[in-house]
Parts: C-alpha cells; structure tokens; sequence
C-alpha cells in the first residue's frame, strides 16, 4: 500500500476545533494483532467497523534500513518506553497503523498447553477458550498469514550457527515459523519491512476490512469510554499531528452494538482507568507481567552477517519447563555498535570486525508482577521489578547460551555483565556469573511481550474481564489483548492474542 487506502483517515482530514462524527455497529481501539483480528471477524461478517489507532499509517516507500528512522516513525516513545524498578527495563512496543506487528519480528507460537489448563482451572475460563477452538482459529491464521518455517536461503549465518550449537549439544530446536511470503533475508523485520513480505496487521487483516466498508482513523488517541443506558456506547478521542501533540480536533464515535479495546497490555489498562472501568476488582493495571530478557554477543572466525537472512530465524524451546526460552536476535551494525563493549581504538576495531558477530538472546517466563497507571504529570507510569528468582533464571539462561555460542565454535564470547570480563574465551569463563548478586542492574536488557493488566476470570472480585472478554463493570465493552492473559506464556504471544480477539469477535458477532 503505496497510496493512503481509501476510509483511513490521519489529522490532515480534520480541522483543528472540529468534533468529528461517527457511528458504527463496533469500534475496536488498537489496530495490532488483537484489533485488526477483531476487524477481520466483524467486517468479514457483515457488520460495519471502525479502527481507532494512535499511531501513523507507516506507507513501505517511507521505510528506511536505519533504526532510528524507524525508532521515530512507529516505535512507541521511538522506543524508550520504560518500566521502573531497581532497574529501567525498555518495554518495547509498536505504535502505528497494524500496532507492534509492523516492528516485530513475525515469531509465530501458539499458547502451551500447560498455561491453557492453568488459566482453565485456576482462573475460571473453562469452555471460553478450549484447545479445540483455538486450534481452528490458529489454523485459520495460519493459511491467512501464510505461517510455516522459512527455508535454508533466507536463514543467514546467525540461524544457521543456533542451529550447529543445538545439533551439537543435544538441544531440541527449530527453524521459526513466522508469518512472511517470500522473505527477501533482508534482517529488517524490527525496522518494519520494507518490502511488504512480513504479514504484518497493516497489509493483511486490516486491508481486508477496508476492502469491505470499515474506517481505520489513525493518530486518533482514544481519551474515554462512554457509555448510555448502562452499555457501552463509543468512544471519545483526541486528533494527534506528527508530533504526537493534539491538533484541536477531536472524534466522537459511537457504537451501536460492542466496543472492543485491544489497545496493549500497557495503553488498555490507562483507557478503561480513565474511563471508570473496572473500580469494582480495583484489578485495572495491576499484575503486569512479561517476558525480560537479555542476550549474549560471539565472535566468530567465519563471516556472521547478521545484516543477512531472518532477524528471528531459529530457536529452543528446550528449557521451556525451566521457563525460559533461546532464539537468535540480528540487529544493524549501529545497534550492534553500541552493545558492544570497549572504547576508543578497542571499540573500533570491534566495529570493523561486526561482520563476524552473532548475538543471540535469552527470554524469561518471569514471576515478577508489575502495575501500570497514569503518571503524575501525564503520561504512563509503568512499575516492574524482577524477582530474584527471574534473574537466577537469566543468569542460567545466558551461561547456556555461552555453551552453545563456543559449541557452535565461537572464538571469544561477548557477555555484556557488569562485574564479567568484557570478553571471555571459554565456556568457563562464564562461571563467573555465578557469583554475581542476583540484581537486574548488571543485565542490559528488555522486555518485549507484556500481559495481565485487565485480567479475565469467571470472579468478578479478581478480574476486568468475564472469560468472554466482556468487562464486568460495562456490558457492551469487550477486551481482546494480553492485558486479559492471566499469565504470561513463555513464548511469543502474537499469534495467540490474535486468536482469542478473533473468538471473542466471533461471540460478539
């Protein structure tokens, strides 16, 4: 999509002081992998639709190869969106028409068993989401968004030595399946593709319900929730330029039949605050949990390239039951450039030799639970600490990684601790991690999936959310992100989220 579709509308279409109007049979609030799923089942049955985003439509002839371009362009906080705690953790999100899908790196999972029972049993879900209905929405998404591993040719060197160090080690692993059609390796998935082979929200479901009369409003934040004779009736939004700041204009939207929020884990929670939702529980916002993670740097004698084949091509599931997860992580040089350690000639000699580094990374199934609220002066105020037990778990995780870097025959390995040595040469080496304090401030690192804000259950006391994803405070108003998980997964989520909006749209339809 070259040219701006028709019935996606941006600030340039409103004059500043004007309230715009209008109406449709559902609104949905997020236009990611839980909103455009939503949009999908709507439009494709008949009803008519309106998107609200926040963020940009992100046209491919605007893409650049840099990261900050993209970083500035759909990167929510152009990527310097922060929990605090004992640490500040990058909680890294998208922020543009087809939300993080455009920025991530198209790892497609479906939810382990273990976790469904759990939410099954201790959370009262019971027959709202079953293997047997997920399966057939999973498969569903799976012929839509073109879902299967990817072929040797588009791998590159960083997947391919994941692999040799798995062989080698006995480790169950895979080749990803992510959701891409002719994948040109082009390693840009985290700067959003540029030639449109990702299946991203922004070119599959949502063209879909544009095709079929739905409107996408983009840079329109949604403020509040109203509501009219007890139900949900619409939604009150702000007009936002380029800059992020209001133009004057605004929206008002209203809904015949449901609003559905599908807004994040982060931005779900702040819009139903702001809108009286869910006073009852006192559960809005609270019990944020997520998968942190951190990752590890090899040198290598042969050319690595990580600019060259899938950015997330390959993984290990193996230590899932340990709760956490391995799969490789290509970044551009001038990411990798500041990961690495050293300065002055060092560093640029380690520069110049970026060709032969390989980076993989490690994600926790963390135990900690955080809370997310509207900040003092404005904003999100966003509280997470890892416990102890989810950085012994890193420590385990990274050391592992370290084994399979010099087993894939890694020359020196890069762990980027604070309290190790920049550089190590041997598995040993990184025994050293075991006398480190378990403090997440001696990790570089991020947290990419977050959960849990606006949780569901079948208590009313406990919850946001019916097992339905109907908020019980508001009938008429559903949520379909992971703000409703119980827990979080231990894997990617993406495809799981758009499952369950998927289901949840199918009831409401």
């Amino acid at each position: 999509m070259s040219q701006r579709p028709e019935r996606l509308y941006d600030a340039s279409d409103f004059a500043a002081g004007v309230t715009h109007t209008d109406e449709a049979d559902v609104i949905i609030i997020g236009s990611g992998c839980a909103g455009a799923a939503a949009a999908r089942v709507i439009a494709g049955a008949g009803l008519d639709c309106i998107v609200v985003e926040e963020g940009p439509w992100y046209p491919l002839e605007k893409r650049r190869s840099d990261t900050w371009t993209s970083f500035r362009s759909v990167w929510r906080d152009s990527g310097f969106q922060v929990a605090r705690g004992r640490t500040m953790l990058p909680m890294l999100q998208g922020r543009a028409v087809g939300g993080s899908t455009v920025i991530n790196g198209a790892i497609v999972h479906r939810i382990p068993e273990p976790i469904l029972q759990t939410w099954q049993n201790e959370y009262g879900i019971g027959d709202a989401l079953t293997t047997s209905s997920l399966t057939r929405v999973y498969d569903t998404l799976d012929a839509e968004l073109s879902v299967k591993p990817g072929p040797d040719d588009i791998l590159g060197q960083n997947n391919k030595l994941m692999r040799i160090a798995a062989e080698k080690g006995g480790i169950r692993s895979n080749v990803i399946q992510r959701n891409v059609i002719g994948c040109e390796a082009f390693a840009r998935c985290l700067q959003s593709c540029p030639n449109g082979r990702k299946q991203s929200m922004d070119l599959t479901f949502l063209p879909y319900a544009l095709q079929r009369g739905s409107r996408i409003y983009s840079m329109a934040r949604a403020d509040r929730i109203v509501s009219q004779g007890g139900r949900a009736s619409g939604v009150d939004c702000t007009v936002l330029a380029a800059d992020g700041k209001p133009t004057g204009a605004r929206l008002q939207l209203r809904a015949r039949k449901a609003v559905i929020v599908a807004a994040s884990a982060i931005q779900t929670p702040l819009l139903l605050a702001a809108s009286g939702i869910g006073k009852r529980s006192g559960q809005v916002g609270r019990r944020l949990q997520a998968h942190p993670g951190s990752s590890i740097m090899g040198v290598f004698k042969e050319p690595v390239h990580m600019w060259f084949g899938a950015t997330q091509g390959y993984e290990t599931t193996h230590y899932w039951a340990e709760k956490m997860k391995f799969e490789t992580v290509g970044v551009p040089p001038e990411v990798g450039a500041a990961r690495l350690p050293g300065y002055g000639p060092k560093l640029m000699q380690r520069i110049g030799e970026f060709g032969h580094v390989a980076q993989w990374g490690a994600q926790v199934r963390a135990e900690a639970m955080g809370r997310v609220k509207k900040g003092i002066f404005g904003g999100t105020s966003i509280t997470y600490d890892q416990t102890n037990a989810d950085i012994g778990r890193l420590k385990i995780g990274l050391k592992r990684l370290s084994n399979m870097m010099f087993d894939a025959g890694a020359v020196s390995v890069f762990p980027g601790i604070h309290g190790m040595p920049e550089e190590i040469y041997s598995p040993k080496e990184f025994d050293a991690i075991d006398h480190l304090p378990d403090d997440p401030r001696i990790f570089h690192g991020i947290a990419s999936h977050m959960f849990g804000t606006a949780v569901m259950s079948a208590d009313p006391a406990k919850s946001v959310v019916n097992p339905m994803g109907e908020c019980h405070d508001l009938p008429g108003c559903y949520v379909a992100d992971s703000s409703i998980f119980p827990t979080n997964m231990g894997v990617n989520p993406a495809h799981t989220i758009s499952a369950i909006a998927w289901l949840i749209a199918e009831r409401l339809v």
